[in-house]
């Protein structure tokens, strides 16, 4: 998902393989423990810069070099904060990028959800406990949003526990399921079916700032364009190329937003769209 993006805006900044730029890619392909191996290995190859995406890629990269610029193209501003050495504006280390995922963001998703269904009380906020950007919830949603309801901690890392994480959220009684983004619960299908088959069997309405949420039959999914943000990601590789400092490159939160909301999952719940939200979507599925 964010690969080709990058490739494509590289391409758009003139970059072209083999003539003026040579690309050396290394693939966890789904198993996040090979990440420091990868990037010993890329950092090993003495790279000008290295290209990275997710939480568990930027934590690796910078683990693996402190002088080697690294771009996040993009991973959640809990853990980008920390690796740039506790500042956004103005990186203190050698790590910068863009935003995936913040507090603000959620909570602004969570407040959509209890417009469309006000009679929603106690939701479950489904996150990956290895996912360092998801540790503070859900204090960290209650914290920056207003949001007229309990917010309860369900914890699943894949599709191994995931049964788990869902069989508390029916013995806590909550009303509706946010899942957070993260490779492992958000982006991975089966465990999105299973999430959404359970949701649908007890008709409890579901949210999530990945997109693909809604696209399965989520009722709304609300949150930054991923490829946008590896485009960014790749504008930063290109002025590191041109001679720029990570000091001098602010670590960016997200300007564009894909709304997604699912009309057909609405009408079953028993649920109308208000109008603004209908209005604002970029996306309406029917």
């Amino acid at each position: 998902m964010v690969n080709q993006p990058f490739k494509r805006a590289l391409t758009d900044l003139g970059y072209s393989p083999g003539r003026n730029i040579e690309l050396a890619e290394r693939f966890a392909d789904g198993d996040e423990r090979r990440l420091p191996t990868l990037a010993a290995e890329l950092v090993s190859l003495e790279p000008r810069v290295l290209f990275t995406n997710t939480n568990a890629g930027a934590v690796a990269a910078a683990a693996a070099t402190r002088t080697i610029p690294v771009v996040v193209g993009p991973a959640g501003e809990f853990v980008l904060y920390e690796l740039a050495g506790g500042t956004l504006a103005q990186p203190r280390t050698n790590v910068t990028g863009v935003v995936l995922t913040s507090p603000e963001i959620d909570a602004k998703c969570l407040s959509v959800l209890i417009e469309i269904a006000p009679a929603v009380r106690r939701i479950g906020i489904l996150v990956n406990p290895r996912n360092p950007g998801q540790r503070e919830y859900p204090a960290a949603l209650t914290r920056v949003g207003r949001l007229d309801a309990t917010l309860v901690r369900l914890e699943a890392g894949g599709l191994a526990d995931i049964d788990i994480a869902l069989a508390q959220a029916l013995s806590e009684n909550v009303d509706a399921l946010f899942v957070a983004d993260d490779p492992r619960i958000a982006v991975d299908p089966p465990v999105r079916q299973r999430v959404l088959r359970f949701a649908m069997a007890n008709r409890k309405p579901v949210t999530s700032s990945h997109q693909n949420y809604a696209r399965d039959g989520a009722l709304f999914a609300m949150g930054p364009s991923v490829p946008a943000l590896a485009a960014r990601g790749a504008a930063y590789v290109d002025k590191i190329l041109k001679g720029a400092r990570v000091e001098d490159l602010p670590i960016e939160r997200p300007s564009t937003f894909i709304t997604v909301v699912n009309l057909m999952t609405a009408r079953a719940l028993g649920l109308a769209i208000p109008v603004a939200v209908l209005a604002s979507a970029d996306e309406v599925i029917e």
